[in-house]
């Protein structure tokens, strides 16, 4: 009874799947439910839970959020949403509508450190350009073939992620500023829509002395962490096992899967990913309703 609750399909804009073909990709994988969890976008969820219905697989519907708490940039699933909530609707419209006022404002800042990147060429690998989107523009474009700033990166297996992360996201020296939604505003707005928050893979935007950063999120209402999937080592998954099992949140499970963009993340492919996961974030968000129903 194996699931995996983080995969992204087309709707993430950087994923190869459709929601239909992951859910065959699932059913042949023999999974039992999977959470199909795109970036800060629902539009993949009625296709994702039509085909899983019809074919008998457990489609969660989910979203990852990507949001700001105390200063960190962090990415929040939210499991079992409505996801007709119009809040929600209206939330994933614009944040789509934001990152297209902000595309200039990121070339520019890539322009000014010397790379090619133009307009064209992001919308040309989708109509949504997230910050991969930029990665994989400025290592594919002939113009920066011999920047130095790219000689280490084309040598590697994962160079548009590796690159992203070392220097796109928030914080890093070649990201234009934007401002993101705070965590607290996307809590509610998850539990408004009938679900429950858990925190994504937190070892990639925090460290273990950023523990208190969690501990913030938890009386915010956070009730899972992401414990196993394939951006932790197993350093890291000691570390928020114990975390997680003393602050009493769901221990969660999810590969990340996207396809080409993260050959390493695999359907289904990681430890403790027990149907038991699914039936422990189903009882809390039982119980968390039940008390809210009764404030």
């Amino acid at each position: 009874m194996v699931v995996d609750l983080h995969v992204h399909s087309t709707a993430s804009s950087d994923a190869d799947f459709t929601p239909r073909e992951i859910v065959e990709m699932a059913i042949n994988k023999k999974l039992w439910a999977i959470a199909i969890t795109d970036h800060d976008s629902v539009a993949g969820l009625e296709e994702g839970l039509y085909w899983g219905h019809k074919l008998g697989l457990e489609v969660i519907p989910g979203c990852e959020f990507y949001v700001e708490h105390m200063g960190k940039w962090l990415h929040v699933l939210g499991y079992f949403m409505d996801y007709k909530n119009p809040e929600m609707i209206s939330y994933s419209h614009k944040i789509v509508e934001d990152r297209k006022k902000h595309v200039k404002k990121q070339i520019k800042k890539l322009n000014d450190a010397g790379l090619f990147v133009e307009e064209e060429m992001l919308y040309k690998e989708t109509p949504n350009p997230m910050l991969h989107t930029f990665s994989e523009v400025v290592l594919s474009e002939p113009r920066n073939k011999n920047n130095p700033l790219l000689k280490k990166y084309r040598e590697m297996d994962n160079s548009v992620v590796t690159f992203c992360m070392d220097w796109l996201i928030p914080g890093k020296p070649l990201n234009a500023p934007q401002e993101s939604p705070q965590a607290i505003d996307v809590f509610r707005l998850i539990r408004n829509s009938g679900g429950i928050p858990a925190l994504a893979h937190p070892a990639v935007t925090l460290t273990e002395a950023d523990d208190y950063i969690i501990d913030d999120l938890i009386k915010h209402g956070l009730i899972g962490l992401e414990v196993y999937t394939s951006w932790h080592n197993e350093e890291n998954e000691r570390h928020y096992e114990i975390y997680a099992q003393d602050k009493e949140l769901v221990l969660t499970c999810g590969s990340d899967f996207h396809g080409a963009l993260k050959p390493y993340a695999k359907l289904g492919e990681i430890k403790n990913n027990s149907y038991e996961v699914v039936e422990k974030l189903k009882k809390s968000n039982l119980t968390t309703n039940r008390h809210s129903s009764c404030k």
